[in-house]
């Protein structure tokens, strides 16, 4: 596993333009708000001294925002497609908008309260060490208190490009999921299609609400970890949610330190709980 070096990315001028307007930055970076459905143009301001779109996290949002930021050399960058504040920490999903694929890709917050006093910060890397061009990954950023009423937060991403070349050899399947009053638990298995042993087996997982918004994210390994040729391991997802019955879909995802998920299994596409 190649050692994690993570960059911290600045701006190098100031922007000054519209909500709705595409920005150009000077490097690869994520600056959302996001927070559910509906709000009103009023409640959303601008900040020109960083170019960054703030929303009050008791507030909704709608449409969902693409943020279609890009470099000056109109190259995509990453984008955060949701996020949300739920008590202590913020899920959401990120996407890669490159041709290529990107690693180390690290979510880091600040949150203030109503004043504009940071209260909180923290950070996270996504769930996949790996994502490739179009695909998608979880990260929930644990924030170690319960934040203020209309608190305020900033999402920044930093990412490297990726020289690895991983071939699909990975099936996943899911089985059966359960629910109680405040928990949700769903079974898989991953096959190893390759001709040598997977190691670090690793499955990561987004459930989604009726809306398609990110209720939950998490990652697990295989039990065992290391999958030989021709060989399945089972895993198991067992998340707590105040309401379980508000995930509709799941999506998920696996990768070992050898191999990537077969893509054109149909059992590796969102799965719909309906």
């Amino acid at each position: 596993m190649k050692s994690i070096k993570a960059r911290s990315i600045k701006f190098n001028r100031i922007l000054d333009v519209p909500c709705n307007t595409r920005i150009l930055i000077p490097y690869f970076i994520a600056l959302i708000f996001l927070c559910g459905l509906e709000l009103s143009v009023s409640n959303i301001f601008f900040n020109p001294t960083y170019g960054q779109i703030e929303i009050t996290t008791d507030e909704n949002l709608t449409p969902p925002i693409f943020n279609n930021t890009k470099t000056e050399d109109a190259q995509p960058r990453p984008d955060i497609l949701y996020s949300a504040l739920n008590k202590d920490t913020i899920v959401g999903e990120v996407l890669n908008n490159f041709s290529y694929p990107i690693e180390l890709v690290r979510i880091t917050a600040t949150v203030y309260d109503k004043d504009g006093i940071i209260v909180a910060t923290g950070d996270k890397y996504v769930n996949d060490y790996l994502i490739q061009p179009g695909s998608r990954s979880g990260f929930d950023i644990f924030l170690d208190k319960t934040l203020p009423s209309k608190s305020k937060y900033i999402l920044t991403t930093s990412f490297e490009k990726s020289e690895d070349d991983k071939p699909e050899a990975l099936q996943l399947s899911v089985g059966k999921n359960s629910k109680t009053s405040n928990s949700f638990r769903v079974l898989g298995e991953v096959m190893n299609q390759g001709k040598n042993n997977a190691n670090a087996v690793k499955v990561s997982a987004l459930f989604y609400d009726e809306g398609h918004n990110v209720i939950d994210t998490d990652y697990v390994y295989t039990n065992p970890d290391i999958i030989s040729p021709n060989k399945k391991a089972p895993f198991e997802f067992s998340i707590y949610v105040d309401n379980p019955e508000k995930i509709k879909y799941m999506a998920f995802n696996v990768q070992s330190d050898e191999y990537s998920l077969i893509t054109n299994n149909p059992q590796n596409n969102t799965i719909s709980q309906q």
